[in-house]
């Protein structure tokens, strides 16, 4: 049910960077309804924001809503002070209602934290690094999107002989004005 993949498998225990996918399936059949996804990350490491711009909670817990879809999301793992190095184990939860029961799948993911001398040839998953470059530009094109729906034009303004038509007689209040 729930698949995670690290763009690297190795981290710098320090000042380090890694993204992490996760992937999820649920049933199709039901009436799924509040999917949430938390992180249990270990001592030292840390997350910013999901890259998705789903809504999160003050606790971190990540709001996916009521759609019963595959979900993918995507976030970046960071370590600020020297953690300890070793494997760590990430856990991740996946919980939703399915009519009144509620479902809970957990998965964990192991990651190293090593020292930056040890950093060479780290292999890479590149359809991690594939997947979120395109999540980046979807959100661009969303954000370019919203930029677009506020255009302000400019008035038009074209030059006039003097001479109005009838109904321009009519119903141009500043003709009234200036042929009296």
């Amino acid at each position: 049910m729930i698949t995670a993949r690290l763009a690297k498998q190795a981290m710098e225990h320090e000042e380090g960077m890694n993204h992490l996918w996760v992937r999820f399936e649920l049933p199709q059949a039901g009436s799924i309804t509040d999917i949430r996804l938390t992180l249990d990350l270990p001592q030292g490491v840390h997350r910013s924001t999901n890259l998705n711009g789903c809504p999160e909670t003050d606790c971190g817990v990540i709001l996916l809503g009521d759609s019963p879809e595959d979900h993918d999301v995507f976030l970046e793992l960071y370590t600020e002070e020297a953690a300890a190095c070793g494997r760590k184990e990430l856990g991740i939860a996946v919980e939703y209602k399915d009519g009144e029961t509620e479902v809970r799948a957990v998965q964990s993911i192991s990651l190293e934290l090593k020292a930056e001398d040890d950093a060479e040839d780290w292999p890479v998953d590149e359809e991690v690094i594939e997947r979120i470059k395109a999540l980046q530009c979807r959100l661009q094109d969303r954000a370019a999107e919203r930029e677009r729906e506020f255009v302000i034009l400019p008035p038009i303004v074209r030059q006039r002989s003097g001479d109005f038509a009838d109904w321009e007689k009519k119903y141009r209040i500043d003709y009234s004005f200036s042929q009296k």
